[in-house]
């Protein structure tokens, strides 16, 4: 299968500290492809690494098919990125600080009023950036990003210290973006972020990849379970076969009528039944298990 962004056994090391170590990265063509992990996990390193702004100390990046080392400048074309704070001058409009990149990237102005439309700034087009909220200035940071129409945009921490209206707008955004057909690179710390937008999802702790699946299958991992609190509770758990646990019976998730076939055939064996709750396993927990789990390697 080909992908837009690919990497093998990528490892970036400051001295002796191996800050990324063999990080094999798989993106396709349309994904959201969340990149989440704890602060100081690797992330801003692996995403420089892939812009082109720092070199591995080894490993291979390959995006759109080719090799970075030797097709940076055509790849990087192809690329938008927001890594870190966008940069802007306070006392030019929005549409002023889009010409100055325009005419660098040397596209056609037509294209700014496109992007201020895509990020839903078009009415503030001739306000001074100095007045923005933190999310317009993400915004039209993310514009400025897309002034080159590029395949692939790269996000570090888009709504890092954003408002919940903020953090609103850059989620919607990345969607659409993504129904054009944009595939979209996201980092953040936030599993509550990564899982409302992502489609695919990298999980980096310590600089390694302990994780990268699609969303489904991790939701997948987070399925509910019935546990009972009955009279006799070993007895219970030979007849339906289930799990013994600080005074709890625990059993696999069941359909409604399945969950009463149990409790009627728990009554049959003269066992009261004096609790019956399903328990949820989240997202959270998931990634707090796989977290714990590498730190403790």
């Amino acid at each position: 299968m080909g992908y837009i962004v690919e990497t093998k056994h990528l490892t970036k090391a400051f001295n002796k500290h191996k800050a990324v170590e063999n990080v094999h990265l798989n993106i396709q063509k349309g994904d959201i492809y969340g990149f989440l992990g704890p602060n100081g996990a690797g992330k801003s390193t692996t995403i420089r690494m892939l812009l082109g702004l720092t070199y591995p100390t080894s490993g291979d990046i390959r995006i759109f098919g080719q090799d970075l080392k030797q097709n940076r400048i055509k790849i990087l074309h192809h690329v938008g990125s927001l890594v870190e704070n966008p940069s802007y001058y306070p006392h030019l409009t929005a549409y002023e600080n889009l010409e100055v990149v325009r005419k660098v990237l040397q596209v056609p102005k037509e294209r700014i009023s496109a992007v201020l439309q895509l990020v839903r700034l078009k009415h503030v087009a001739d306000k001074k950036v100095k007045g923005f909220s933190l999310g317009m200035k993400q915004r039209l940071g993310i514009a400025a990003a897309l002034l080159h129409q590029p395949k692939l945009l790269i996000l570090d921490e888009p709504t890092n210290g954003l408002d919940p209206e903020g953090i609103i707008e850059i989620r919607t955004l990345m969607k659409n973006l993504a129904n054009q057909g944009i595939t979209i690179l996201v980092s953040s710390h936030m599993l509550s972020e990564i899982e409302q937008v992502a489609t695919t999802i990298g999980v980096i702790v310590k600089g390694k990849l302990i994780y990268q699946n699609n969303m489904s299958e991790l939701r997948k991992l987070a399925k509910s379970r019935i546990r009972l609190r009955v009279s006799d509770m070993f007895q219970a758990q030979k007849l339906i076969r289930g799990m013994v646990k600080d005074e709890w019976l625990y059993t696999k998730s069941q359909t409604d009528q399945e969950v009463a076939q149990l409790i009627a055939k728990l009554v049959q064996h003269d066992i009261s039944i004096y609790r019956v709750e399903e328990e949820k396993r989240s997202l959270e927990s998931i990634y707090l298990q796989m977290v714990n789990g590498a730190n403790k390697q």
